[in-house]
């Protein structure tokens, strides 16, 4: 006989019951949702030096979401469902004392278990939120980065979730999460024994779902990419996505469709980008040697006219470009430029 089909709140609360078992349970290695391709498993050496064995080992993830969102000093990181708070924590020391990180959970267990592998670590950029990621206790436009680990594909309200990712994320900012996608060919038989055999897979989306669900909440420049296999019809997958910079949010002259013009006139020098580092208020680009360098100066004197808060210098000896701004106000302008001329 097939299994009654389970409300949003039966879900939640079976969600909730495995989770603070786990806080109760840790340390341990992992879930048990197969050895290797969840949990403590996926944090390198760099991450497991950086945190108490107790978050790492607490961790029902699928990756390591720190190692690919980009972050710079002075953000501010929310991480929807944080566990031990092993990803809050590398948040919070990546981002440094000007920055900070705020970890949300529904479970009091983890909560209190994180609270206590913060005080290990001893970082104090760090706030923990008690709540539902369909329904995030902070104000609009308040984070530069939302990260995840594994926690969406459980939600019985994915749609929710990512519109309230990208209410709370301000413009510009970026989404970079691991879980768990399904093939597109799983039926729901399949899906049904996935949900009874651990429950960490439980509810995935398939790819196409996911692109079609973070355009709906506003998303763009969403990017999928496979890490590994979880399951011989899932897999575990990096997924990025943006919200909108209007120009007008940082002070330049141009409308939205000549920004997109832009961009698309400096894809080849994106292309030829081999780094860009962003620290405080300091961009650097470097490109390699098939970069177009009269493109490129003519897309910098471009930037000149419509944003003058800009200082741009471009040195074609080493390739290097190197923006700064006077002040945090025109920060996010950073987000942009380097988003125009790097594919980083």
């Amino acid at each position: 006989m097939a299994e009654q089909e389970l409300t949003a709140d039966e879900i939640r609360e079976r969600v909730r019951e495995g989770y603070a078992a786990a806080a109760r349970a840790a340390p341990s290695d992992g879930c048990g949702c197969g050895s290797g391709v969840f949990g403590a498993a996926l944090y390198d050496d760099e991450a497991r030096e950086l945190v108490p064995d107790s978050a790492v080992g607490a961790s029902l993830g699928c990756g390591n979401p720190t190692a690919v969102a980009e972050l710079h000093e002075g953000e501010v990181v929310l991480d929807l469902g944080s566990g031990g708070g092993a990803d809050v924590i590398l948040s919070a020391r990546r981002v440094g004392p000007t920055g900070q990180a705020y970890g949300l959970d529904m479970t009091d267990e983890m909560l209190a278990l994180a609270r206590e592998n913060a005080a290990r670590s001893g970082v104090s950029n760090v706030e923990w939120l008690r709540g539902e990621i369909e329904s995030v206790p902070l104000p609009d436009d308040s984070v530069d980065v939302v990260i995840s680990n594994c926690v969406i594909n459980l939600s019985a309200d994915k749609p929710q979730v990512f519109r309230e990712a990208a209410r709370v994320l301000r413009p510009g900012g970026r989404f970079a999460v691991t879980d768990v996608v399904a093939d597109e060919d799983m039926d729901e038989e399949t899906r049904r024994d996935l949900a009874q055999w651990t429950g960490c897979i439980a509810g995935a989306l398939t790819r196409r779902e996911f692109e079609a669900e973070l355009a709906a909440a506003g998303f763009d420049d969403v990017e999928i990419r496979e890490t590994h296999r979880v399951h011989p019809q899932a897999g575990s997958a990096i997924v990025r996505a943006r919200r909108p910079l209007e120009p007008a949010a940082i002070g330049c002259s141009l409308t939205q469709p000549e920004a997109r013009e832009r961009r698309s006139s400096a894809a080849p020098v994106a292309a030829a980008a081999r780094s860009a580092v962003r620290r405080g208020n300091r961009l650097t680009i470097e490109f390699g040697p098939e970069l177009d360098e009269e493109l490129l100066r003519g897309l910098v004197a471009a930037e000149r006219d419509c944003c003058p808060f800009f200082e741009l210098d471009y040195d074609s000896g080493s390739r290097r470009l190197v923006a700064t701004v006077a002040d945090d106000e025109h920060r996010l302008a950073l987000d942009a430029l380097a988003d125009l001329f790097s594919d980083r």
